[in-house]
């Protein structure tokens, strides 16, 4: 009988052996898009997904990672076709509750990655401000508004999908702040310096929209309250039936 069991185990291991060797064949196969070479403009929106989930962007060459993200933002931002879309099943959302009620000190690779790639966004717009023309920089700033609201937005719609708990405004205050902060790390004194007048720059812009919006809104309001105001005077009664013509 242990006879028998040992030539069960040794027939199961040879033919268990070729499926083995097929199945590493055809993961590698698969993933040879996130690990292998990458080439910014011609990869898959699915394999530059994974590939910021799994990939270490910090030991990619900088050009690479910049290609990267200009290609992430034609891809997923605010003038993209395609805007990201969030579904989640209920095994994915108890996943994402526990590791947001348990997180560790350290950064996945996603959470790196975005930073890195956020970091790299802002140098440029910083860089792009000091060789612009006055009213070119309000229209700069205006952008630079308009895509930190719609990266709010997503961030939200994100967070409504996986049932996760809404900061409050000055939470969200507080994580842009920490970002700041988190690009400071490695800059030079005359970095630092610029990286904070630029934020400074930025919460004034953002400020200003605010108070546009506001404004555009009650505007809006105040407009169409009177507009139905007189309406309501303007129109015609109706006749009553039993009125002689």
């Amino acid at each position: 009988m242990i006879r028998g069991f040992w030539r069960l185990i040794g027939g199961g291991c040879f033919f268990a052996g070729p499926f083995v060797v097929l199945t590493v064949g055809i993961v590698m196969i698969l993933m040879h898009d996130i690990f292998g070479s990458i080439n910014p403009e011609t990869i898959d929106r699915a394999d530059l997904i994974r590939m910021m989930k799994f990939r270490d962007f910090r030991v990619l060459p900088l050009e690479t990672v910049e290609a990267l993200t200009y290609r992430a933002e034609r891809e997923f931002g605010r003038k993209s076709d395609n805007k990201p879309v969030f579904q989640f099943s209920k095994t994915e959302k108890k996943l994402y509750a526990y590791f947001q009620n348990n997180r560790s000190k350290r950064k996945s690779f996603l959470e790196t990655n975005l930073l890195l790639m956020a970091r790299i966004q802002y140098f440029q717009w910083m860089n792009n401000y000091v060789s612009l023309l006055p009213e070119q920089r309000i229209i700069l700033m205006k952008d630079v508004v308009a895509d930190m609201k719609y990266w709010q937005l997503v961030y939200m719609d994100y967070l409504y999908a996986a049932e996760l708990p809404i900061p409050s405004l000055s939470e969200l205050i507080q994580e842009f702040d920490n970002m700041i902060e988190h690009f400071k790390i490695g800059a030079t004194p005359e970095e630092i310096a610029r990286i904070d007048d630029f934020k400074q720059r930025i919460n004034n812009a953002y400020a200003a929209q605010e108070i546009q919006d506001a404004a555009q809104n009650f505007s809006g309001n105040i407009s169409a309250t009177v507009s139905n105001i007189l309406d309501s005077f303007l129109k015609k009664p109706k006749k009553n039936k039993k009125e002689k013509k």
